[in-house]
């Protein structure tokens, strides 16, 4: 089996999933050729530096920005979308040499940008490859939404409905959840993991994370996690975020709570399954982790946009307490605390959206779509109109005008 997975390197989650896809395709076909492309830096570095970059200043410095772009987008006619379908339809020319190379028997994405590439690709070329898109959200924004997916891969049933009123056909949708790497269904024993960590097996335990980049206001909800008037002990993982780190070694100094503070680590399962409560941002990933680990969730700083919405999933199916205003923090965690009987409802329902399965479940999907495909290859690809220096003149000249035009957007905001 041979497999393209077309990826882009925005968050971790993207990558984690195709990551853990790979593994899930190695277990049951070792002989497998799997080849995963962190696509805008293969189409070109600069690019990926530039959009990427962009992308993180705008989440850090003007987050609401980020949040209009992406409620622009939605609709089919917004000028994020034409934008964008301008430059993925360029830029997909530079992945069709690679296609024809490896040959691959089926495509796989792991973000929006990759898959509206595939969907031009086969439009255009009329390439035959099948191709599935994982959505790693718990929301269907249009911009993972288009034609030619052989299979759209969802985390929830709650998608289904809304893809199909936005035009996707239902035989192509399938609840089969976000991927993990197998590793991450480990089981733990919650003791020894608090014994390890100098902590009380038997305090009520509230782990805070804010993904692999330590982002969120973290700070501020353990400054107001300190004050809680119950008997709770906490654990902060703080990713890569130094700065972050620093300021809670600090602030651990003068608290009156036994604290851990763990930087980035592989192994966040394990502290998953020894905490009680976790009170993290609402991404794609973390919320399939705590989902299989089964741990209630308390959700702040949101990404405006695709983390909104992933945020009124947790909060219309009862998994999670809203934590967005951290001044409300303690008052809110107490009122948890005092009334249980919450925590274990929530903690059941955790169990309903829970797949932990879903990386072998996608492997038999992919298997069938193989199968089920006769034909595979470009049949509307000319490799000597690719070589045409004149061509690839054309297409530097695209990729500059896109470059200093996405510089000064960003420069102004």
């Amino acid at each position: 089996m041979k497999v393209l997975i077309l990826s882009v390197s925005a968050g971790g989650g993207h990558g984690h999933a195709a990551e853990a896809l790979k593994d899930y395709i190695n277990l049951k076909f070792p002989e497998s050729e799997i080849k995963i492309i962190d696509t805008l830096k293969y189409i070109n570095p600069i690019i990926d530096k530039v959009v990427i970059g962009s992308y993180l200043k705008t989440l850090k410095v003007t987050p609401s920005l980020y949040g209009k772009l992406y409620n622009h987008s939605e609709g089919d006619y917004g000028i994020a979308n034409t934008i964008s379908a301008k430059f993925n339809e360029i830029m997909t020319y530079k992945l069709m040499p690679l296609i024809d190379e490896l040959s691959p028997n089926i495509l796989i994405s792991t973000h929006p940008f990759t898959t509206e590439m595939v969907s031009i690709m086969k439009a255009k070329y009329n390439l035959t490859i099948p191709a599935i898109s994982i959505i790693t959200d718990y929301y269907s924004h249009g911009s993972w939404l288009h034609p030619y997916i052989d299979a759209h891969v969802v985390s929830n049933k709650d998608m289904v409905e809304d893809m199909v009123s936005k035009g996707i056909p239902r035989n192509t949708i399938h609840d089969l959840g976000i991927p993990v790497k197998p590793n991450f269904i480990e089981k733990y024993k919650k003791e020894e993991t608090l014994k390890e960590l100098d902590l009380c097996t038997s305090k009520f335990t509230i782990l805070v994370m804010g993904g692999s980049l330590g982002m969120g206001k973290i700070t501020d909800v353990y400054q107001e996690l300190i004050k809680v008037n119950k008997d709770i002990q906490i654990i902060v993982i703080t990713g890569k975020n130094e700065k972050l780190h620093n300021e809670l070694l600090m602030l651990k100094e003068t608290s009156t709570k036994p604290t851990k503070i763990i930087g980035f680590t592989d192994t966040v399962n394990k502290y998953m399954q020894a905490s009680d409560l976790l009170l993290t941002k609402p991404g794609g990933l973390t919320i399939t982790e705590a989902l299989i680990c089964k741990i209630p969730l308390g959700i702040f700083s949101p990404i405006p946009g695709q983390e909104e919405k992933n945020a009124e999933f947790l909060l219309n199916h009862n998994l999670a307490i809203n934590l967005s205003d951290t001044n409300k923090c303690q008052q809110t965690i107490e009122n948890l605390l005092e009334f249980k009987d919450k925590l274990t409802v929530m903690k059941a329902n955790c169990s309903k959206f829970s797949k932990p399965d879903s990386g072998y479940k996608i492997v038999e999907l992919i298997e069938y779509l193989i199968k089920s495909n006769n034909v595979t290859g470009l049949k509307n690809f000319d490799k000597d109109y690719y070589k045409d220096n004149n061509l690839k003149t054309f297409f530097k000249s695209v990729e500059e005008y896109f470059m200093k035009t996405a510089i000064k957007i960003f420069a102004n905001n």
